[in-house]
């Protein structure tokens, strides 16, 4: 049960991070298309388009401490069933987040965009079925 509430609350962290995105005369959605087609793509299209994803997700602006990418890679991961491709998503989503908050510039700033790395990188673990959990 809280597995699926947490996912929900990822859910709308994306939804309002693309609203803010809008208000400030953003679109969103082109990069939500671009991300949801990675889905579909075999391996060898797939890590092509990953770089191209990555190329257009470095334009996107930086809203509540969190990376647009990121948190785009989260979600296709978890609606992923293949688990090669759904650790692939996360180990992105990890990257770009990982990055994002290496660019903080005080320790509040780090300390907000750590979240996103801490809770993408538990799923991560979660995958791992050797971890004793």
């Amino acid at each position: 049960m809280r597995r699926n509430a947490t996912m929900q609350e990822d859910l709308q962290v994306l939804s309002d991070y693309q609203g803010a995105l809008r208000k400030m005369g953003g679109d969103p959605e082109p990069l939500a298309r671009q991300a949801e087609a990675l889905a579909a793509l075999s391996a060898a299209d797939f890590e092509r388009a990953l770089k191209v994803f990555h190329a257009a997700a470095d334009g996107q602006p930086g809203v509540f401490d969190s990376d647009y990418g990121a948190l785009l890679l989260e979600a296709l991961g978890d609606d992923c069933k293949d688990p090669e491709r759904k650790a692939r998503l996360y180990d992105q989503a990890l990257l770009r987040a990982s990055i994002f908050n290496s660019y903080a510039t005080s320790g509040s700033e780090g300390l907000a965009r750590g979240i996103d790395v801490r809770r993408i990188s538990q799923k991560i673990e979660d995958l791992d079925p050797g971890n004793g959990k």
